[in-house]
């Protein structure tokens, strides 16, 4: 994903003045119920201080733009009362409790970027799994591996198809190390750490 702004633009936004900021929010909104019209849109609210402003900032100008708030069921008792004390809010339910999102699809990870890395390494690992193109190492030479808590695989370089097998490059790291039964140096392995939660 390419980025919209540059770093350097992001800090000259940021040092500008409140009311130039603010202004220049309104611009946005505006250009959004003009595209989409006041009843095709909504101000994502959470009752923190962000979507807090943004809606104060919204219904200056558009008082009938409606709220959504999601519920989870890990808000604050504080958060849920000073939600109901805004007009045209909005409330839903996910289908799913947090608990059983956690349950079904892993804890939440820190960005996006983890996530999708993460998500490559299942999905590769996953193929290699159903394509049968991973032989277990030997237990001895990886003492050390199984100590870090590392999986270390060791990969054919083809399936049966003569299709070269080839990792995303940002989810693991190769590395090198020397096998004790031929005192060769090996660089086929592969290093996820906390492997069994990607396999």
């Amino acid at each position: 994903m390419e980025a919209v702004h540059t770093i350097e633009e992001l800090r000259m936004k940021q040092a500008l003045p409140l009311d130039v900021k603010v202004r220049m929010t309104k611009i946005r909104i505006r250009e959004w119920i003009n595209e989409w019209g006041e009843d095709g849109v909504y101000v994502s609210f959470s009752g923190g201080k962000d979507s807090t402003v943004l809606l104060n900032i919204v219904r200056e100008d558009y008082p009938n733009v409606p709220a959504v708030f999601v519920d989870t069921g890990l808000e604050y008792p504080e958060i849920r009362e000073f939600v109901k004390g805004f007009d045209n809010v909005t409330w839903l339910k996910p289908k799913m409790t947090f608990k059983q999102v956690i349950n079904k699809y892993g804890y939440p990870f820190f960005s996006k970027e983890v996530s999708e890395v993460v998500q490559g390494a299942r999905t590769y690992l996953t193929r290699l799994l159903n394509e049968n193109t991973i032989v277990q190492t030997d237990r001895q030479t990886d003492r050390q591996t199984d100590r870090q808590h590392k999986l270390c695989l060791r990969l054919r370089t083809a399936d049966e198809n003569g299709q070269i097998l080839t990792p995303p490059s940002n989810f693991y790291r190769r590395t090198t190390r020397r096998n004790t039964s031929t005192n060769t140096r090996q660089t086929d392995c592969l290093e996820l750490a906390s492997a069994d939660e990607y396999v």
